[in-house]
């Protein structure tokens, strides 16, 4: 099977790539080749037209889309990025796709579009693009026969991680007895483990490949196995065995933290338990980090 990946230059896609280059024939488009380092897949670069897309999907049985552009809190100058990268490049991917009738796509999204587990409603701007991209692709499910799943992701987190997730700097701070600025850490956090958001993707690859019946879906990896970020740093104190020096109510809530997660607003994917608790996944960074000499 082949398989076209967008956002291969990130965590989740380089990981995806490396996991998967023996059991895939897996190409990959991106803005910049020069950042793809693997030599097991095939490199397109997106130019900006849509021919470049068409070029890229020769042969392609499934596409995987993870590229996006991500900000927490956006400026101004945000916007165009915004738009420009998760509505305008999805819906010409999209477009090449239906001209070449390559019907099948697992669209990764994000729980921020369901802000307060509440339809149409979005933490952020960022999660607002996502939920309109998902919007132009029910149009083409519904008028071209896509196949489609959506998997809404939460907090991914994993080894050699350049993102500097909250579990990461959480050690970091530990091991350099560096203070480190919270809030009241009320807010619910549930992570996944790459290797576990990993198989779940493939999961949703062997669903697509065995269907034959138009699907819309949408999915989560929220299993309701959540702490508190309080009870996160407790967690990570625990495994690591030292203090983190954390000055709780330093920094104030984002305009619209998300407090609560969505679970009763989601169907979880179906056939995929995640394998990795958070215990395990703090002590699998840490080993890492202490391969490396790092701490």
């Amino acid at each position: 099977m082949r398989i076209l990946l967008t956002g291969a230059t990130g965590f989740i896609g380089d990981n995806f790539i490396r996991c998967n280059n023996k059991k895939y024939e897996i190409s990959v488009l991106v803005r910049d080749s020069t950042k793809i380092k693997s030599t097991d897949v095939k490199v397109f670069e997106f130019d900006g037209s849509l021919e470049s897309i068409v070029k890229s999907l020769d042969g392609v049985d499934i596409v995987i889309h993870l590229a996006t552009y991500y900000v927490a809190e956006h400026e101004s100058e945000d916007v165009y990025k915004l738009i420009n990268s998760n509505v305008m490049f999805g819906s010409l991917l999209l477009e090449a796709m239906n001209i070449l009738e390559i019907k099948k796509i697992i669209n990764i999204g994000t729980t921020w579009q369901k802000f307060n587990s509440e339809d149409f409603r979005y933490a952020n701007l960022y999660a607002a693009t996502k939920q309109a991209f998902q919007e132009i692709i029910s149009w083409y499910s519904d008028a071209k026969n896509f196949k489609v799943i959506n998997l809404h992701l939460n907090d991914t987190y994993g080894e050699d991680d350049k993102r500097k997730k909250i579990i990461q700097l959480l050690i970091e701070s530990a091991f350099l007895e560096k203070p480190l600025d919270m809030s009241l850490g009320e807010q619910q956090f549930e992570t996944c483990y790459i290797s576990d958001v990993i198989r779940a993707i493939d999961n949703c690859v062997q669903d697509l490949e065995l269907s034959n019946e138009i699907k819309n879906e949408t999915y989560s990896l929220l299993t309701g196995d959540y702490l508190t970020l309080k009870e996160l740093v407790s967690e990570v104190e625990s495994v690591i065995n030292k203090k983190i020096n954390v000055n709780w109510g330093e920094r104030e809530y984002r305009e619209r933290e998300v407090m609560t997660l969505p679970y009763s607003k989601y169907i979880k994917l179906p056939f995929w338990d995640k394998r990795i608790k958070i215990r395990e996944g703090i002590s699998l960074i840490l080993n890492k980090y202490n391969e490396k000499g790092i701490i």
